[in-house]
């Protein structure tokens, strides 16, 4: 097929090609099926052949999933794996135009300039950064994506893995890896609203830290940040501590964000509770026959008290205790409803 070489490039926005010149006639981009006589431009192919190159539509016809557009006696599948296009089509000159169309345009040609003027305030600003500059809180944006992303729309970073591969959510709410795809990295810059945000401190040694992505699988624990030593590295600069005072992992900056207090709390309250626990040789909530529990128990014993684990199932304890009839039942209580008073290992009357 025959590159067209004298296409010239008219308009762009955000980078991407919107509006071009061929032949003294000017073709805008357009979404949907190509027509005989629409230049396309080849953005991938197999090989890369012809990559970048604008060609004439010279027939069409339908495949099995999509369009073959046929450009000077080659075929190629427009918008899939094979080959992917961006159609222009000429624009019709109309020699006289009605009110009406004079006043759509200018109606059009008003609401871009409100849009270059908010551009120019730094109103809804993306900023195009490097892909190794990329954090949770950033965006991305894809030519050409999968059916469950749409086509260069903006995508916040939830977080980035353990490669700097940013992860998003998808249109079907689903988490998505980007890794091999291509996209670019924005971050929203210029809008008064987001340069008055407060920038958050870097992080540092003796900080709270949680962990936001999944590194030997610790995702969402919270650690304190120690110092390597001479081990330090600008990528990874941070020995982990748990809150039980053991050694981590080693994290670097993207790994993390800072904890809030209540997270701090939270895993402190679990941490101390774990502890409790494994200092019977148990793990949280592991109840044994002779157990002596306090209950809550509102549906069954209509009542609290205490009573003696006498059957577990499933790790569900049955309590034998007085109900609120003062009859002696043995009842199974959820575990989120039994507190441990006294291990059976404890018990003097045993």
């Amino acid at each position: 097929m025959a590159n067209l070489v004298s296409v010239k490039t008219l308009d762009m926005v955000n980078g991407e090609i919107t509006k071009v010149a061929y032949d003294g006639a000017a073709y805008e981009r357009v979404e949907g099926e190509a027509q005989i006589g629409d230049i396309v431009l080849v953005k991938e192919a197999w090989g890369d052949q012809n990559v970048g190159e604008f060609f004439v539509v010279t027939y069409t016809k339908s495949g099995i999933s999509d369009q073959i557009v046929g450009m000077n006696g080659n075929t190629c599948e427009a918008s899939s794996y094979k080959c992917r296009l961006k159609i222009f089509r000429k624009i019709a000159a109309a020699t006289n135009p009605s009110v009406e169309e004079r006043v759509t345009k200018a109606e059009g040609e008003i609401e871009l300039l409100k849009s270059d003027v908010a551009a120019l305030k730094g109103e809804a600003e993306y900023k195009r950064i490097g892909k190794s500059e990329a954090q949770a809180g950033d965006y991305v944006k894809f030519d050409d994506p999968p059916s469950y992303l749409t086509d260069k729309e903006y995508y916040e970073i939830i977080r980035l893995d353990l490669y700097g591969d940013p992860q998003i959510i998808d249109d079907e709410e689903d988490e998505f890896d980007t890794y091999g795809f291509d996209f670019e990295v924005y971050r929203k810059a210029g809008a008064a609203s987001v340069e008055a945000e407060p920038k958050p401190e870097r992080l540092k040694v003796g900080d709270y830290a949680k962990v936001v992505q999944e590194y030997h699988h610790q995702n969402g624990e919270i650690i304190i940040l120690r110092d390597r030593g001479s081990e330090r590295s600008d990528t990874f600069p941070f020995q982990s501590e748990r809150l039980d005072g053991t050694t981590g992992d080693i994290f670097g900056h993207r790994h993390l964000v800072r904890a809030t207090d209540e997270e701090v709390a939270e895993a402190k309250r679990a941490t101390a509770e774990r502890k409790k626990w494994a200092e019977i040789g148990r793990g949280v909530g592991e109840y044994k026959v002779g157990d002596v529990v306090a209950y809550d128990d509102p549906e069954w014993f209509q009542n609290s008290g205490i009573g003696e684990v006498i059957e577990l199932m499933d790790g569900t304890p049955c309590v034998l205790a007085t109900d609120s009839r003062g009859s002696k039942v043995p009842i199974y209580v959820s575990t989120e409803q039994v507190e441990l008073v006294t291990p059976v290992e404890a018990r003097f009357d045993r």
